[in-house]
């Protein structure tokens, strides 16, 4: 589906596209993000995923970190529920805090909403820098960081 194309310049927004058009776009972003920082960004950029698997090694969670500008962020991090308030997010977020650390970073910071986990992360250390309130029913998103 097309806008109407701008009779001037002939340029139309457009919802259609194909995985070709998305990763032009996000690489050529990335790219100027790069030069923009200097090649910064690019510093350790090295991803941090761990796994939680039981002993048959079905997989039971995970933390998957990107790193970047001498920074770690939490992008993703799941326990299973049989799993829970075991100490098990707490090994894994250690872990990560450990690798990320070791490769140069700095901080570590991600966002969690009010149903997920915000006070895990407050006894982890990490501190809330802002909060997004206007979702509805009452759901707040928190954005936290740490210093490594």
């Amino acid at each position: 589906m097309a806008v109407e194309a701008d009779r001037e310049t002939g340029f139309s927004i457009t919802h259609d596209y194909n995985d070709e058009d998305y990763d032009y776009v996000a690489e050529s972003l990335y790219e100027y993000n790069v030069s923009a920082t200097g090649g910064l960004l690019r510093k350790p950029a090295r991803d941090i995923h761990l796994f939680l698997r039981d002993e048959s090694g079905r997989v039971a969670g995970g933390i998957f970190c990107e790193t970047f500008s001498y920074c770690m962020y939490i992008d993703v991090f799941w326990i299973d529920e049989l799993y829970r308030s075991q100490g098990y997010g707490k090994k894994l977020l250690l872990e990560a805090e450990r690798a990320g650390k070791e490769m140069g970073c700095l901080f570590s910071h991600t966002s969690t909403f009010s149903y997920q986990a915000p006070e895990f992360y407050k006894g982890m250390g990490y501190e809330v820098f802002g909060v997004l309130d206007e979702y509805p029913d009452g759901i707040k998103q928190f954005f936290l960081k740490k210093r490594l």
